[in-house]
């Protein structure tokens, strides 16, 4: 391993433990030193056409992080019931974040859900911090970390 590479790992398992706490979910670290948390929404009860839906199948929320440079980058698609867009959108504004997207990926859903794109670049505890500040304004389960 070269030192490059431990010096990445290393910032990839102190990067692991603070996010982990800020968000209060454990996640994975994947290929390419991006450490991916899920937040699945198996707090909503969706069909399409009177069929279940699974959490992990079609409702799958996520924020993943990678160290650059001298910073973190995250990016992650929210999942969202209509009426939690709004004050999840300016919650993610408040912190810092960018929302790149909102949309359906599925017709004929019920309830109704949007997913929400969003990235932002910074220090990874603050990105944490401020995804679950705004994520607060939604039933989006999440563990009981939330320090810093």
């Amino acid at each position: 391993m070269t030192f490059q590479a431990l010096k990445h790992a290393i910032f990839i398992l102190g990067l692991r433990k603070a996010v982990e706490s800020a968000l209060g979910k454990s996640g994975q670290t994947q290929p390419g030193g991006v450490f991916r948390i899920g937040m699945p929404r198996t707090d909503l009860n969706v069909t399409v056409k009177g069929v279940p839906v699974k959490a992990g199948f079609a409702l799958g929320s996520y924020a993943a992080f990678r160290p650059v440079g001298d910073h973190t980058m995250v990016m992650g698609d929210l999942v969202l019931l209509d009426q939690e867009v709004p004050a999840v959108m300016a919650g993610l504004f408040t912190g810092g974040l960018e929302v790149t997207a909102v949309h359906n990926h599925v017709n004929e859903i019920s309830p109704h859900v949007m997913y929400m794109h969003y990235e932002g670049h910074g220090e990874a505890v603050k990105l944490a911090t401020a995804l679950r500040q705004a994520l607060s304004a939604s039933s989006t389960p999440l563990g009981g970390g939330g320090g810093g």
